[in-house]
């Protein structure tokens, strides 16, 4: 078990943190540690994920536009990539 030498926490932060149980804060703080390192990581792989779906439709829109730029899912797909680098500015 490693102990906490020093930490700075904002205001909010030591609010919570001295609302907690005494002899419990330490059981509270690595429970948190842990949850939380997992949930960032969960949140890394999703946006890896995001990330590749992106590029497969932005690929299968311009495939679908260069055959049929008309076709209703050509908009339909690139309104989905709005607000992202793979949105294509087609009128």
């Amino acid at each position: 078990m490693k102990q906490l030498i020093s930490a700075t926490l904002s205001e909010g932060a030591a609010i919570v943190y001295n609302g907690w149980e005494k002899q419990q804060k330490s059981k509270i703080l690595s429970e948190l540690i842990v949850k939380e390192d997992y949930n960032r990581k969960l949140v890394l792989d999703q946006q890896e994920d995001m990330k590749a779906m992106r590029v497969a439709i932005s690929s299968a829109m311009i495939a679908l536009h260069l055959k049929d730029p008309q076709h209703p899912l050509c908009k339909q797909l690139n309104k989905l990539l709005e607000g992202t680098i793979y949105y294509q500015y087609w009128d």
